[in-house]
């Protein structure tokens, strides 16, 4: 690992997101957003739905997150994310259909404890992503 850089790993169920040195990671974590640099202390934390971004050399990358978790160990910035996409990937008529068919069940009521869990996460998860989406 090359001096002053975090290795950075960002997972999803799905695939690794992300492998590479970075110079710095902002998370939004549960009790509020983290900036993580060279040295940080050790870390365990929850993340909620919501842009986390890395800089490398300068360049700034964006992705939207849901739940997950990060740890900080050793200069090594570990992501674990339900799901995890690039802010310039976000379809943003998809994620409002998203927003607008959770909202929809929300509202109609009726849901057992963890399907309205369920339904909520799906909707911070289209908040988020309509949230930090580059308009078109």
């Amino acid at each position: 690992m090359m001096a002053d850089k975090l290795q950075l790993s960002i997972v999803t169920p799905e695939r690794h997101m992300v492998t590479d040195e970075v110079d710095q990671v902002n998370v939004p974590g549960t009790e509020g957003d983290m900036g993580i640099l060279f040295d940080h202390s050790p870390l365990f934390s929850t993340l909620r739905p919501g842009q986390l971004s890395y800089e490398k050399d300068g360049e700034e990358v964006a992705l939207v997150v849901s739940d997950g978790y990060v740890e900080v160990t050793s200069n090594r910035v570990t992501i674990l994310a339900e799901t995890a996409e690039y802010v310039s990937g976000i379809d943003r008529e998809r994620a409002e259909e998203a927003r607008k068919k959770a909202e929809a069940l929300i509202a109609k009521g009726g849901l057992e404890e963890d399907e309205l869990r369920e339904a909520q996460k799906k909707l911070f998860r289209a908040l988020a992503r309509l949230e930090h989406s580059q308009s078109n």
